[in-house]
C-alpha cells in the first residue's frame, strides 16, 4: 500500500478514514482498502488530493467499490482543510463535482451545494420492493431509493435495500436505500443502508435526497433528518442552492 498519511473521522455517526495523497499515491487496490477498512472498523475511505485546485476527494467503499459522492466525507475533508491549512472556507471537488464549505457560528461545518447541482425537475419513479411496500427512486448523484414508513426500527433495512439493489434497471450501479419516518414539526428519522457498505449511521447525500422528496411533498424549509448516528441539517440557500449541517470529528494524529 502507498506510504500516505491516515486519519480516523466520524461524521454523523459515518465512520470513515481520511488518506491525504496526490493522485499517483491514490491508487489503492480494492483489496487494501478493504483490508485497511475492515482493520479500522471503517465505513469507507476518503482519499484528499489538497494540491490540486481545488482539493480534489474521491470515496471509496468498505468495499473498495467507487462510492461517487460522500458529503460526510467532504465535511472531513474540509475540517483536515481547516486544521491542517488553515482555511476558514473554500471549494471542494468530489465526483467532477465542485461544493462549497464554510464553518458556521455553532462550530458546525456547512456543505453549499450550489443550484447547478440540484436536479431542476424532480422525475421521482415507483420502486416496488414487494410485499405492498413502495419507495421512490430519487435523481440525485448518487442513486438513492426514499422509502417512506411509519417506524424505521420495525423494518427489515437489509432486505428492502436487497430488493431495490434488485432493480437492476432502476439502479445498474446499486443504490442507497433510506426509511423515513415523520419524526413532529421539520424533523425526520432516517435508517440508511449503503451500497457497498451496508448499514451506517448516517448518509450526508441520503440527507439531501430525503430533503428532496420532503420539500417536493410541500415539507417544510429547515429540516432536521435524525439518523441512528446524530442528526443533519438541510435548508434551501440563496438562489437555488442548498445548505447542509452537522457534526464532524477528525482525530489529531494520523495512524
Amino acid at each position: 500500500m502507498p506510504a500516505v498519511r491516515i486519519w480516523r473521522g466520524d461524521a454523523c455517526g459515518n465512520r470513515l478514514l481520511l488518506a491525504v495523497a496526490d493522485e499517483a499515491s491514490a491508487a489503492l487496490e480494492a483489496g487494501e482498502v478493504r483490508s485497511l477498512c475492515r482493520a479500522q472498523s471503517a465505513d469507507g475511505l476518503l482519499v484528499l488530493d489538497p494540491l490540486s485546485d481545488p482539493p480534489r476527494l474521491a470515496v471509496r467503499n468498505r468495499d473498495g467499490t467507487d462510492g461517487g459522492v460522500c458529503l460526510n466525507g467532504a465535511r472531513l475533508a474540509a475540517r483536515w482543510l481547516e486544521r491542517e491549512r488553515g482555511l476558514a472556507g473554500g471549494l471542494l471537488e468530489t465526483g467532477g463535482r465542485h461544493l462549497g464549505w464554510r464553518r458556521d457560528p455553532e462550530e458546525r461545518l456547512v456543505l453549499l451545494l450550489p443550484p447547478e447541482s440540484l436536479p431542476e425537475e424532480m422525475a421521482l419513479r415507483p420502486v416496488d420492493l414487494g410485499g405492498g411496500r413502495r419507495g421512490l427512486a430519487v435523481p440525485w448523484w448518487n442513486p438513492h431509493c426514499v422509502v417512506p414508513v411509519e417506524d424505521v426500527d420495525a423494518e427489515d433495512l437489509e432486505t428492502l435495500a436487497g430488493r431495490a439493489a434488485a432493480a437492476e434497471a432502476l439502479f445498474p450501479e446499486g443504490v442507497n436505500l433510506e426509511l423515513v419516518q415523520d419524526d413532529g414539526p421539520g424533523a425526520l428519522r432516517v435508517r440508511v443502508h449503503e451500497r457497498g457498505v451496508g448499514e451506517t449511521g448516517s448518509c450526508a447525500s441520503g440527507a439531501v435526497a430525503v430533503s428532496l422528496v420532503a420539500w417536493m411533498g410541500g415539507g417544510p424549509g429547515p429540516l432536521e433528518l435524525r439518523f441512528p448516528g446524530g442528526s443533519l441539517r438541510t435548508r434551501p440557500g440563496p438562489e437555488g442552492s442548498l445548505l447542509l449541517q452537522g457534526p464532524v470529528r477528525l482525530e489529531e494524529a494520523p495512524l
